[in-house]
């Protein structure tokens, strides 16, 4: 036993705080066997809770406190930390691993307490910060990449779930989750762990962990463990998902199979010839053929015939990437003389994901908007690209004379560019990330504890993403290029390097040039010193006055140079990011724990902050706890938080990147007037272009340039809770807490829905394509075959799409939410028969409300209930341990929304549209989005007092997202598993 927890004391507790301090103290199997004390007294090591520095015996706070037990989390069926915070009722759903590519932190996970994001969640690995992921969300919010955290050698979590800035520093707005390892550990283990899906045939997830100790610190004054753990997460292709998405997906989306090709196109790997096509001069209708010696043709286009391929199904990108993750911990405690020990841990976790793009690209002559972007080194100017057409002498130009002739012999061309193969496209991340700690801790004087610790924490994230054209290598394939002087049309040399009508090495190692693999590398450090006492300062009438008294300095840097051909402008849509930032907080802290009287108890807290370039602020924190009977405790907080703007938004550099979502309203119903007349013809083609057409300018990937603000100002923040716990009888407890956050001065990218956040905006000309849309509609309305009866004027195009916006991080804003949390815990003596034990976890939100501005105020109202917001979130799990042999059995409910965003948003999507983000829903889901729960049903047998073996059925009822046109994948899978019913076995071996 550590020297700092020799002392012991006598204070009044409940049932519940034995039993919470038994597992703090030996561990979730202690926690589980805990008997009931006979007396009102008891003697309890003196611990430390995650939320404040000074070390008590009765372990309930003020703050409400959610100890999750390694038991518990293997109740949930969960396999990684991301995994146990959605089975969480005060988290929210945050961003995952495997669907965050092209987000601009892609590769990693995130933890989200009451919905206010990472930037509110502070996660602390043993009550000490870890470095940030390389990469910001969506180039804005630093983040811990929780993926990064060693889950062989978690012990419990400790998620405290009201502010704690006075405490830990100026980032703990919504809460904090402490994970805390093993403190010791003697011998060795062996884990395995494999689950597998009754509906993904490729869904896999293996977890291997080992652990090793030696050394006893109470004989041998020494304890050194290790603990290393290999995951992997297995890839999920198109070819396993493309068939299983809610039926209303495929009716909102009548080209989504057909567009496939399966069964019609081109096997992958097998050459196609492509297609030509050109447009007519006089009415703009665009005309088309395929090309020589296909074997592939389409003919029901109104266009004319063209020649088709399949989709490569082993695109990744959607299903779920590939995820391997190692990891290492390791833990050292030497005790120096009789008051001192020296500690060290050290982590290097290693996590390398990927995702095969699938279809190789296209040569496919741009017709309509250009393809645009920002760069670094080209400023304000948007990048746009073109695929060229054919010149009248390209030596590959076979189009008929008739499609020649239309336009002077230029013709566009699609083309599949296959040569590189099939697993050349796609994305990469890796993430190396590393934290070492070395420290001492004692006592002193009359039970003074003291601590201070010496912190390095750094990550290193690149993510490599091949999809997009390099420029030059372009050009040196299919360059040099012409501009035909009247129409400004890009054409390609008539004898390009890139031998069309061949699948060659050649021709492969010219597109590798043309389509590189591009990476983004960043480079995060924190290195931190701190030091803390804490001990009793005097006694009061009602009992001893403890504080402390601490100190933090940290070093923070972030880079991201940025790569060089992006940053000139030469890789389309990769602009990509560039920061380079450093700086050095202080902060000093004290907090005391003050027996009023024999039932009250004060706990307050003051920490200073300094961070550059900002006054020093002073957060404050107080709690009072009243034990107004044996049987109940009242409780409640208040405090403030302070977040000074991180080095992405307020330092040098910026984001070139781009926007995507971007409604454009005048362009949105220009071209659903046009889709909705073609979708009325009788005529073959013109229903596929409506279809093509519908919607597809109401959100549109446009260039974006996101500036940093030197101008910006803190965010500030008022959190309180008020609550009970009550414990009626030995065998149950209830606790209820009202929370509320306000936050102010949020700091926000632009919304760029909003004109007054763009600072200017670019759009590109009509284009050919447009042109053709407008003809064919023309033609359609002038042959009595369509059968549509079409207004005069006809609808038509006034003004091209939206290429570029520019806007810069504001203060903008404030949050509101509040809510309530209710838990119940059961504990039931069965006699021979065993142990039952029962608990429900609730969240209830009551306000998530937004300041938009003085001009707006409270514009869009109260959005609990609405998409996003549900106002419950619960949990119920029960265990029932019989000899050997454990049953669990949890469920995770999700209560019912509207399908509308906020008031606004329902004026259009609302049980009577039927419709959600502008598209019809299924009749029976009219009135919103409908609850979600999943039961995971567990049995786990403990053998002999080595061998354990657990079996899990995750999802027991099977239950399937459903249709969801707000999400980008169109169904409810960011909190609904695609996977079904999902079997899980685990062996573990203790040595």
């Amino acid at each position: 036993m550590s020297p700092a927890r020799h002392r012991r004391t006598r204070l009044p507790v409940t049932t519940l705080s034995v039993a919470l301090a038994a597992a703090l103290a030996a561990g979730p199997v202690v926690a589980q066997e805990a008997a009931p004390p006979e007396e009102d007294t008891t003697n309890l090591d003196r611990v430390e809770v995650t939320g404040s520095n000074i070390r008590r015996s009765d372990i309930e706070t003020a703050s409400p406190l959610q100890v999750i037990s390694r038991q518990d989390i293997e109740n949930m069926g969960a396999r990684t930390l991301l995994q146990v915070l959605d089975n969480l009722p005060a988290a929210r759903p945050a961003q995952q691993d495997s669907r965050s590519l092209f987000t601009g932190s892609d590769g990693a996970s995130q933890a989200n307490l009451r919905g206010l994001g990472a930037q509110g969640t502070l996660v602390l690995l043993n009550g000490r910060r870890l470095s940030y992921y390389g990469a910001p969300e969506g180039f804005q919010t630093q983040f811990v990449n929780i993926d990064a955290i060693p889950a062989a050698a978690i012990e419990r979590m400790e998620v405290l779930t009201d502010g704690a800035s006075a405490v830990y520093g100026t980032d703990a707005v919504a809460g904090v989750i402490n994970v805390i390892t093993k403190r010791s550990f003697e011998g060795a283990e062996v884990n395995v762990t494999a689950d597998r899906s009754s509906r993904i045939d490729s869904y896999g997830e293996q977890q291997a962990s080992l652990s090793f100790g030696f050394g006893n610190l109470d004989e041998d004054r020494y304890n050194v463990y290790a603990a290393f753990n290999l995951y992997r997460r297995d890839p999920i292709p198109l070819a396993d998902v493309y068939d299983k998405k809610p039926n209303q997906y495929y009716i909102n989306n009548p080209n989504y199979l057909p567009n496939l090709r399966l069964g019609t196109g081109s096997k992958p790997g097998q050459f196609n010839p492509g297609s030509y096509f050109a447009f007519d001069p006089v009415t703009g209708a665009r005309v088309q053929e395929a090309a020589p010696g296909c074997n592939n043709v389409l003919t029901t286009e109104a266009a004319g015939p063209r020649c088709i391929w399949e989709t490569w199904m082993n695109n990744e990108i959607d299903g779920g990437a590939r995820s391997d993750r190692k990891t290492g911990y390791v833990n050292a405690h030497f005790l120096i003389g009789d008051s001192t020990e020296a500690f060290a841990e050290a982590t290097y976790t290693d996590i390398d994901l990927r995702a095969n793009g699938g279809t190789p690209r296209a040569f496919n002559t741009t017709t309509g908007n250009p393809t645009s972007w920002f760069s670094r080194n080209t400023g304000d100017t948007v990048n746009q690209f073109r695929y060229p057409f054919l010149g009248p002498n390209n030596e590959y130009n076979h189009a008929s004379p008739e499609l020649k002739e239309l336009m002077g012999g230029v013709v566009g061309l699609q083309y599949l560019l296959q040569d590189v193969g099939d697993n050349y496209f796609g994305q990469r991340n890796t993430d190396q990330s590393y934290r070492a700690v070395a420290g001492l801790r004692g006592t002193f004087a009359n039970d003074w504890n003291w601590e201070t610790a010496l912190a390095t924490a750094g990550a290193h994230s690149v993510t490599y993403q091949t999809v997009n054209v390099n420029l030059d290598g372009f050009e040196k394939a299919f360059g040099p290029y012409t501009i035909e002087p009247t129409t400004g049309r890009v054409i390609i040399s008539d004898h390009p390097a890139y031998k069309f009508g061949e699948i060659s090495e050649a021709n492969a190692a010219l597109l590798r040039a043309a389509y590189p693999t591009f990476d983004i590398q960043s480079w995060t450090r924190l290195h931190t010193l701190d030091g803390k006492i804490e001990g009793p300062l005097f006694d009061l009438p009602a009992g001893e006055m403890r504080a402390a008294f601490g100190f933090n300095v940290s070093r923070e840097t972030f880079y991201t140079p940025g790569n060089e051909d992006a940053a000139n402008g030469q890789i389309t849509q990769q602009g990509g990011s560039w920061f380079d930032g450093a700086r050095n907080t202080y902060a000093l802290f004290a907090e005391t724990v003050a027996p009023l009287t024999e039932k009250l108890e004060l706990d307050a807290a003051l920490r200073l902050d300094k961070y550059p370039n900002f006054n020093a602020n002073l957060a404050p924190k107080i709690g009072l706890k009243y034990q107004a009977l044996p049987e109940l405790m009242l409780r409640g907080t208040y405090s403030e938080g302070f977040r000074a703007p991180s080095l992405a938004e307020s330092g040098s550099g910026g984001v070139y990147a781009q926007l995507g979502g971007y409604r454009d309203e005048v362009r949105c119903d220009e071209t659903n007037a046009i889709a909705n007349l073609l979708l009325q013809s009788s005529r073959p083609g013109d229903v596929d272009l409506g279809n093509s057409l519908l919607n597809s300018d109401c959100s549109r990937t446009v260039a974006r340039m996101t500036q940093p603000n030197p101008d910006l100002k803190p965010e500030k923040a008022k959190i309180a809770t008020l609550g009970f716990m009550i414990e009626p009888t030995s065998w149950l407890s209830l606790s209820a807490d009202y929370w509320f956050i306000y936050r102010r001065n949020e700091i926000a990218a632009p919304d760029y829905s909003r004109d007054e956040d763009i600072l200017s905006m670019t759009r590109s000309p009509i284009t050919d394509a447009d042109r053709a849309a407008q003809a064919q509609l023309a033609s359609m309305c002038a042959d009595p075959a369509s059968g549509v009866a079409c207004p005069a004027p006809l609808p038509g195009y006034s003004v091209g799409n939206v290429s570029s916006v520019v806007g810069q991080y504001q203060n903008r804003g404030r949050t509101l939410v509040d809510g309530f949390d209710i838990d119940a815990r059961g504990r039931f003596p069965l006699a021979e028969w065993g142990t039952l034990n029962v608990g429900v976890a609730a969240t209830i939100a009551r306000r998530n409300e937004l300041y938009s501005d003085d001009e707006l105020r409270w514009y869009y109202g109260n959005t609990v209930g609405y998409y996003g917001n549900p106002r419950l979130r619960a949990t119920f799990n029960a265990d029932w341990t019989y000899r050997q042999v454990t049953t669990s059995f949890f469920v995770n409910y999700v209560g019912p929304t509207k399908w509308a965003w906020d008031r606004i948003d329902a004026e259009d999507n609302n049980p009577q549209t039927c419709t959600a983000g502008y598209l019809p829903v299924p009749e029976p889901q009219c009135d919103g989005v409908p609850s979600w729960w999943t039961a995971n049903l567990g049995v786990a047998w403990q053998a002999s007092d080595k061998l354990n073996v657990g079996f899990t059925v995750k999802n027991l009822f099977n239950r399937l997202p459903f249709y969801d046109p707000n999400s980008f994948l169109g169904d409810s899978s960011d909190y609904a598993s695609i996977y079904g019913r999902v079997y899980s076995v685990t062996v573990g071996y203790r040595f």
